[in-house]
């Protein structure tokens, strides 16, 4: 194909190693602007007419056309160009050739036979050479393959770093989600621990405050990983109960106030504490209503303070005292029964003879004297075991007298406690002491 030189413009042929005019070198060394069609030479960074750069992919194909023209005429063109553009898609280059318009051959290779060149051929400049043949609009099918694998190449690169960087969005999130799913079901884990370890403290206080067996039970088996000693003292309750339960059937079926005191003693914290404090009430009661004397209701509420008769024994006890008596009166009567029983708690016979009269009824004997007295404090009172003895006087004390006579005697009731210490320990018990005084000395007294 005849061409003009791009460094001086003489026609010369596209295939001539070098120009004949200027020298340059040609075959190899050209290239075509696709986007004018200007001739230029590869070396040139653009086309000198509109300035547009060449892809490397064209370049590459323009060298490839170089090497072609450059090889041994026995190598297989072919074989070149497969060589050269390895690095840009050589196989989608060779399809593009293949798709190219059929009545428009492109031959690509060296001939068998190289044609001589005779001196006949006077316009050496207009000579073609038919080994290598491809015209203009071949150039551009080739142009334009190229380019489109280099767009194709681009599009999968940015396909390839897309996918890259969705699988590495994908990764991030799964991660987050993970994390967050971690910390999550950490949080419901700490929430259901701390639920069940408040549930396991609200079941506790209420296993033992219960007084049912079974609701310990039911703690037992449904908190089996509870603390030790939550376990152990619901089972020592258990425990508990039972034996309770046991002694509270043989109490039940004596229907004894002894056996009730007995077991309230044994069991303080029973749950039938208040159910057998109001049977020993109204037992109490009953007696003092059979009896209906001073004594039996001033007995009952020494016992029972608070008891459920309290105000009707009080209110029976007014009724009965039939006259009032002066607070002086009152209180030399007590101190007459406060000196025998010092007497009786210091050993000294002077304080019990000068607390009672020359005779007197003692605990129901007529025509005691203070030596009976002095006998049962040493023979009933002092026994061999007996440490100390010590009588206490409660309050309030009731004085009242059968007349308003200035000499009448005064009947005394007092509450008193008489503390016995032995060797084997201290026993308390309570007394209602009944007593009657005149001029100053006890006539009649009596503890029940």
């Amino acid at each position: 194909m005849i061409i003009k030189c791009p460094e001086c413009g003489h026609q010369v042929s596209d295939k001539a190693p070098v120009c004949p005019s200027c020298g340059v070198e040609i075959a190899g060394h050209i290239i075509k602007c696709s986007h004018c069609g200007e001739l230029y030479l590869i070396e040139e960074a653009s086309c000198p007419n509109c300035h547009h750069t060449e892809t490397d992919v064209a370049k590459a194909v323009a060298a490839v056309e170089k090497e072609v023209v450059d090889a041994p005429k026995e190598a297989n063109a072919s074989s070149a160009v497969e060589e050269i553009t390895e690095g840009v898609a050589a196989e989608e280059v060779h399809d593009s050739l293949e798709n190219a318009p059929s009545d428009e051959p492109i031959v690509v290779g060296l001939p068998a036979e190289e044609p001589t060149i005779t001196d006949a051929d006077d316009e050496e400049d207009n000579v073609v050479d038919a080994a290598f043949i491809m015209d203009n609009d071949k150039d551009a099918a080739v142009l334009d393959a190229a380019e489109r694998l280099e767009e194709e190449g681009s599009e999968s690169q940015e396909q390839e770093q897309s996918k890259k960087h969705n699988h590495t969005s994908l990764a991030v999130s799964l991660l987050i989600a993970v994390i967050t799913a971690a910390v999550l079901l950490f949080l419901y884990n700490q929430g259901v621990r701390n639920n069940k370890t408040n549930d396991e403290q609200e079941e506790y206080a209420q296993a033992m405050a219960s007084s049912e067996p079974t609701v310990m039970q039911n703690y037992l088996k449904q908190y089996p990983d509870a603390p030790k000693a939550h376990r152990d003292s619901v089972s020592l309750r258990i425990k508990a109960l039972h034996t309770t339960d046991t002694d509270w059937a043989s109490v039940a079926a004596s229907n004894s106030k002894e056996a009730m005191q007995a077991y309230l003693s044994k069991h303080p914290n029973s749950p039938h504490k208040q159910e057998l404090q109001a049977k020993i009430d109204e037992m109490d009661w009953a007696t003092a209503v059979k009896k209906n004397d001073e004594d039996a209701y001033a007995g009952y509420l020494a016992m029972h303070q608070n008891g459920a008769h309290a105000a009707e024994a009080d209110a029976i006890l007014k009724k009965l005292m039939k006259h009032t008596v002066a607070d002086a009166d009152k209180s030399s009567a007590v101190n007459a029964v406060r000196q025998l029983l010092q007497g009786i708690n210091s050993k000294s016979n002077e304080k019990i003879a000068g607390a009672v009269a020359s005779q007197l009824n003692f605990l129901g004997s007529a025509g005691s004297t203070a030596k009976d007295i002095q006998s049962y404090m040493h023979n009933r009172l002092y026994q061999a075991d007996v440490k100390t003895v010590n009588w206490h006087l409660g309050s309030p004390a009731e004085v009242t007298k059968d007349s308003n006579d200035d000499d009448a005697p005064l009947k005394i009731k007092v509450p008193a406690t008489l503390s016995i210490e032995r060797e084997g320990g201290t026993s308390n018990r309570k007394y209602m002491i009944s007593a009657v005084v005149k001029g100053g000395r006890i006539t009649q007294i009596n503890w029940n």
